[in-house]
């Protein structure tokens, strides 16, 4: 039986950081460019923690009372290899433990390799600039799983590759924190997906990978002009351009053809790549999805009417991730939406939109797009990077300040009454969502559990729905 993943995604990292290992770690707590002011890079401390590393039993059991099947989450390399070539075995017991515990809690683990944190000594050595370092990475990879392998079906190599390298050399708010490096950007994500692609061959070779789906997550970021006209051409000007570096259209052709192009304001085309086997080796397919942003003509964030903006700032945008959806499935492979979430402390605010999101991934499923699952972001309120604790996606509310350690939000029971109502047969639930009237009020949950209860005992679903 093909199961439908319902589940939540956390990174390591960002609930247990780790004593200075990493790249992020050390960057966090470092100052610039304003540090004579006293100013810090990243909002908050990352000496506050809810600690999922040594309080994970409870995290999954969390995770479980949500109704989750699925439970997707980071390594985190600098632990594991924390110098150049020795493994810390402690840690890779603390992981092992952790899949025992995902195991016991009947939740299938998606693990990502990579989720933006690297060792600092990799780091050090060039990091993603130096094309020399990807078999450092693919070395890891296939140790990492050579380790943990048994554990997990679902695998990816990295995190949104394209949001390291817009964030770390063009943004300037991920490390290395370099600002306007436009090629220098390129150049990473070439190196990203090249190390991809290495690491998918190497560990498709060893003996074990049988069974095993390699993939990757995307953060699709498609941006807006809020008007038209004059008045609106810089920031139409700013939203191609922020699209584009998001590869929008840069990683959609490298899915499809395996070619890699990338282009500089002002200068055109600086590098281009292509894969020898065509299109590259995917066996799934992620998306990252909270919205289309959308910016007035001077540039700051608006919200569409209608729409709920959030704190990040960016409005809520259902009919995105349907997009996202039918774009994806040009490529032919199953797709998991392995995140999506809504920032906010208003309970009503966080029902209306995952109720809307969820209700998208059914819609497009009905219309028969091959979407396996998704995945909330985040179980508990985390260090959201830059932005420290400022930003709540948590199923659970958790504060630096220890006002509250993990207290369900009203908001999140809407995620508990979907997860509880859809099948984890995925050939049932695509019955359902070819038969749904996909209605906002009542909610869509609603509208399940009405159609539930007409059931009765031994009834099926795609009657309810028919």
């Amino acid at each position: 039986m093909d199961v439908f993943k319902k589940g939540v995604a956390v990174s390591t990292w960002q609930c247990a950081p780790d004593n200075g290992l990493s790249n992020w770690s050390q960057w966090a707590k470092s100052r610039w460019p304003f540090q004579w002011f006293g100013m810090k890079r990243v909002k908050d401390s990352i000496d506050d923690t809810p600690d999922f590393w040594n309080r994970y039993k409870e995290d999954i059991e969390n995770a479980r009372k949500l109704g989750c099947n699925s439970f997707r989450l980071s390594l985190e390399w600098a632990r594991i290899e924390p110098r150049q070539g020795y493994i810390d075995e402690d840690a890779v017991k603390r992981f092992l433990d952790i899949f025992e515990c995902l195991e016991q809690n009947k939740m299938e683990p998606s693990v990502s390799i990579h989720h933006f944190v690297h060792p600092q000594w990799f780091e050090e050595l060039g990091g993603w600039t130096k094309e020399g370092n990807i078999e450092l990475y693919v070395k890891f990879a296939v140790e990492a799983f050579k380790r943990f392998g048994k554990h997990a079906k679902l695998w990816s190599s990295f995190n949104e590759p394209t949001a390291l390298a817009t964030g770390g050399y063009i943004a300037g708010n991920f490390p290395p924190g370099k600002m306007f490096h436009f090629s220098l950007a390129g150049q990473v994500l070439m190196n990203l997906l090249k190390a991809h692609c290495k690491a998918y061959t190497a560990i498709k070779a060893l003996p074990n990978a049988s069974g095993t789906k390699f993939g990757l997550t995307h953060a699709m970021w498609k941006f807006r002009p809020a008007g038209k006209g004059v008045l609106y051409l810089p920031a139409k000007w700013a939203c191609e351009w922020g699209t584009y570096c998001m590869g929008w259209d840069v990683v959609q052709n490298w899915m499809l053809t395996g070619h890699f192009e990338w282009r500089v304001p002002l200068r055109g085309v600086m590098h281009t790549w292509q894969h020898n086997g065509g299109k590259p080796p995917m066996d799934w397919w992620g998306i990252q999805y909270y919205s289309r942003p959308t910016v007035n003509w001077a540039m700051q964030p608006a919200c569409p009417k209608g729409e709920i903006m959030s704190l990040m700032p960016y409005a809520s945008d259902p009919e995105g991730l349907y997009e996202c959806i039918q774009r994806s499935s040009e490529f032919g492979i199953p797709i998991y939406v392995s995140e999506t979430g809504f920032p906010t402390f208003n309970d009503d605010h966080m029902q209306t939109v995952l109720d809307r999101y969820l209700k998208e991934i059914l819609r497009a499923i009905g219309d028969g797009m091959d979407c396996r699952g998704y995945y909330i972001w985040t179980l508990v309120d985390n260090f959201e990077w830059a932005e420290g604790y400022t930003k709540p996606f948590g199923m659970y509310a958790w504060r630096p300040d220890g006002s509250m350690d993990r207290e369900l939000k009203e908001g999140a029971k809407i995620f508990i009454r979907f997860n509880n109502l859809l099948p984890d047969n995925y050939e049932a639930l695509k019955a359902i969502a070819r038969r749904a009237v996909f209605k906002q009020k009542p909610t869509f949950a609603d509208v399940l559990e009405n159609a539930a209860a007409t059931v009765g005992p031994g009834g099926h679903w795609d009657r309810a729905m028919a």
